[in-house]
């Protein structure tokens, strides 16, 4: 009965408000027949707490009687009030809909009005309805978020590679970020700052620890448990760290010392602001995120999906994320780190410019040289780091290693069940990778900060 609501609903209220609300749409009905309005639920879309369904809708024009077929992407929250409240779904899914509702449409306003030559259309799919805090009893009893987008896959937008990405894509994600991250800084610096600060009290705070308590508990359990992994295969096997100097040992004992049992600690301080670089961020910044276009075979354009953890913070919480978690060890070497940063910059500097229609040498964009971004940038990459050691556990463990993982996270994830799975799954591969990561971040000065 539930779930026969639901659907009632989705293709009855629902698509009359996304008819309603968009301006090309208010001349259209669904066509008269049973085929008109198909809802279906895609298996391998949905997510730990979002449920994606598929919603192909046949339209007729009241005046020119022409159709025409619209498929959407639409989100819905999972679970009762108790899963959500502990999951933070009544933080993320609001901040999701304020991204798409009120930052997106800021900065696409702001390159349209400076004329500048940045095509934010792909940087996320279209929007047609966006919502949250709403209660439709017709629906449910609870307080309800619903997200309807653009189905890009029309548009050739598809997932990339599972999780290791080569240089075209990884210079796509750092490109197209920056434009993202270029906005805010064009705000800032052309004079807007008013702007930029509405946008932001919009933002409700995701943080690690709130007063004084653990907030992201689900994140928080994750860390410890992958801590405890981590750094138990470097006690266990001294030979992980024999060919690295002793500064890197010194710094990745300090990272233990102070934030082995406690590492919320460390990463809400790297949820620190500051007024010369902090950004509207996606915050979940990684290839699970985003949809690639192809051609011939080569990556051409990327999409940014899933604000739900969009912060205000340094552009490294993005950075960093994608760069550890999707950019596989051999690729660090040769040059291959700098030049992802490198790309960032370069497209982040020409957009800035663009928008404000300042030179590239203006005293005002000292601050963003490529050295003194890089200083920054390496106060904060820890953070992409630790995250990017949370998740490939469960990105390098087997299919039924990912399933457990998925069980308990969804019942409960402070069971043993979870630690006891979490210690182990994907094994020695997994060990390797996560210690590579923390020797890279401690080599390349990014546990200084400590």
């Amino acid at each position: 009965m539930d779930h026969e609501r639901k659907v009632k609903f989705l293709t009855t209220e629902l698509v009359e408000k996304i008819l309603r609300q968009n301006v090309d749409l208010q001349d259209y009905r669904l066509r008269e027949g049973e085929d008109s309005c198909t809802l279906t639920t895609p298996q391998g879309l949905d997510g730990f707490m979002s449920v994606i369904h598929r919603l192909s809708l046949v339209l007729e024009h009241q005046s020119t009687r022409s159709s025409k077929t619209l498929t959407l992407m639409v989100k819905v929250m999972k679970g009762d009030d108790d899963f959500r409240q502990k999951s933070l779904g009544l933080v993320l899914f609001p901040n999701e809909i304020n991204v798409y509702s009120h930052v997106l449409p800021t900065f696409e306003q702001l390159v349209r009005d400076s004329g500048a030559p940045i095509d934010l259309t792909t940087l996320c799919p279209r929007i047609y309805f966006a919502e949250s805090g709403a209660r439709y009893p017709a629906y449910s009893d609870q307080e309800e978020t619903f997200l309807a987008m653009q189905d890009v896959a029309s548009s050739g937008f598809v997932p990339g590679p599972r999780l290791n990405l080569d240089r075209p894509h990884l210079e796509l994600m750092a490109c197209k970020v920056a434009q993202l991250h270029a906005c805010s800084y064009a705000l800032r610096i052309g004079g807007q700052p008013d702007r930029l600060r509405s946008l932001v009290n919009r933002i409700i705070p995701l943080d690690f620890i709130q007063d004084g308590a653990i907030f992201f508990q689900s994140y928080d359990i994750v860390f410890k448990v992958v801590f405890e992994r981590l750094f138990r295969y470097l006690h266990t096997n001294p030979a992980s760290l024999a060919e690295v100097s002793d500064e890197v040992r010194a710094k990745i004992a300090l990272l233990e010392q102070k934030y082995g049992t406690n590492p919320s600690e460390l990463m809400q301080r790297c949820l620190a602001r500051d007024d010369t670089y902090s950004v509207i961020l996606h915050g979940d910044y990684n290839r699970n995120n985003v949809l690639f276009r192809y051609e011939n075979g080569s990556p051409q354009d990327v999409m940014l999906l899933d604000f739900q953890e969009n912060r205000y913070g340094s552009p490294a919480l993005d950075l960093s994320f994608f760069m550890y978690m999707n950019m596989p060890p051999e690729a660090w070497t040769d040059g291959g780190w700098e030049q992802v940063l490198t790309a960032y910059h370069r497209e982040l500097v020409r957009c800035v410019c663009a928008i404000t229609h300042l030179q590239p040498d203006d005293s005002r964009l000292l601050p963003y040289s490529y050295e003194a971004m890089k200083r920054h940038l390496a106060q904060y990459f820890i953070y992409g780091a630790v995250i990017a050691i949370k998740f490939l556990p469960c990105m390098l463990s087997s299919e039924s290693e990912v399933q457990q993982i998925v069980h308990h996270f969804h019942t409960d994830i402070t069971a043993p069940g979870f630690r006891d799975i979490y210690l182990v799954a994907g094994g020695a591969p997994v060990n390797e990778r996560l210690t590579k990561v923390l020797i890279h971040a401690a080599e390349h000065g990014y546990l200084d900060m400590l």
